[in-house]
């Protein structure tokens, strides 16, 4: 193409922003619809950030549902605003003992167990304030603000990353309140009744498209600020992190963990040779391999330039060096075509250890090291243990 057909190119060409189609595209249904393909770093950012909203939510229902104590007693008889004020102030210290439960903060159970308290608490306050109001609340006025308790549940879930399971789990449970209340009251078949049921049903599809929207945008920006571009595996950050997790959890569980890491042989000459395209194909390629033969994608990644890092957690020195040797062959007998044309192969050089009785990771990833440099000095293409 020359310079006026670039130019003539350039002018024709109108971005677009993303339609709704685009997103569907570039969202994985099966990311959306659970947290089965999601890492265990990322479950841990995002049960945070659920923990968070949880927190602060319940914060402000503790401090705001005293201050209503007031109107209840303006419009309210006595025998009916005293049971209600007492409901309103366990109420409160229910949310209060939610947003002081900082425990756990990573992990994804108690970050669901924490949003089923936060919809559970107002959902029985609910219950027991139509039971104190004898079954109905007043359509018009004040009083009228307890029939909104639903919606309102409803819609805070908007807030939160939800998969599509997690989400029409929650609006399912408000729901079910809401319908269990109407069944305990005798109303449900009345029309005002199905169109508050219809008026449920809408917020919590809107509000479930608003979660789906911000669990597709932390995925998004987690894999753009965890994951190498060129070979789509975790880049070195998240590899470390993921190290210290499998030497705690090795340890808590009295397991094996060993570590391999992977360096391609004269890699330099290949980009020399053939430029930098091919060798941009040789890392993906070995990525490639890589994710078919370590038995979990999740804990190998690209450790720095043509390196490579697997985790195996539960597994031995000895079981790790089988893996070691059996990606070293394929990889010796693998060819890829340069963009030359030339038919090209390559090899590998691999360090192998253990976890022993005194490690931390950076004395886990100095010995691995070693084990590396002695394949290296040996003669390449090789996997040699270090103790």
């Amino acid at each position: 193409m020359n310079n006026i057909e670039k130019n003539n190119h350039k002018k024709n060409f109108r971005p677009t922003a993303p339609g709704l189609f685009d997103w569907l595209r570039s969202a994985s249904i099966q990311d959306l619809f659970s947290n089965k393909s999601h890492s265990k770093d990322f479950n841990g950012s995002r049960a945070e950030y659920i923990t968070l909203r949880v927190r602060v939510l319940a914060l402000t229902f503790a401090i705001l549902a005293p201050l209503w104590i007031p109107i209840d007693h303006i419009f309210l008889p006595e025998d009916k605003f005293f049971p209600l004020r007492i409901f309103r102030l366990g109420f409160s210290l229910l949310f209060l003992a939610l947003c002081f439960w900082t425990s756990n903060a990573h992990n994804l159970f108690y970050a669901r167990l924490r949003l089923i308290f936060f919809l559970a608490i107002p959902s029985l306050f609910y219950i027991a304030s139509r039971q104190v109001l004898g079954g109905s609340i007043p359509e018009e006025g004040v009083l009228a603000g307890y029939s909104f308790l639903p919606f309102l549940l409803v819609v805070f879930l908007a807030i939160f990353p939800l998969t599509l399971i997690e989400g029409m789990s929650y609006a399912a449970g408000v729901i079910a309140v809401f319908l269990c209340s109407e069944i305990l009251y005798g109303g449900l078949f009345t029309i005002k009744t199905l169109g508050d049921i219809w008026l449920l049903m809408l917020l919590s599809g809107i509000a479930m498209w608003a979660q789906l929207a911000q669990l597709h945008m932390l995925l998004s920006l987690y894999r753009e600020a965890t994951r190498d571009a060129l070979t789509g595996l975790v880049n070195r950050r998240v590899l470390t992190k993921w190290l210290d997790m499998g030497i705690r959890e090795a340890r808590a569980n009295n397991t094996p963990l060993s570590v391999l890491l992977f360096d391609l042989d004269l890699f330099k000459k290949i980009n020399d040779n053939y430029g930098h395209l091919t060798g941009d194909m040789v890392l993906q390629a070995f990525s490639k391999l890589l994710s078919q033969q370590i038995f979990n994608k999740n804990f190998i990644g690209r450790y720095g330039g043509e390196e490579f890092l697997a985790i195996l957690p539960g597994k031995d020195e000895d079981w790790a060096t089988q893996v070691a040797e059996r990606i070293r062959k394929i990889c010796r007998n693998l060819k890829l075509q340069a963009i030359d044309g030339d038919i090209i192969q390559f090899t590998v050089s691999v360090g192998v250890t253990e976890l022993n009785a005194t490690d931390d990771s950076q004395s886990l990833l100095n010995r691995v090291d070693k084990g590396l440099y002695l394949a290296k000095e040996s003669g390449r293409d090789l996997v040699a243990r270090s103790q």
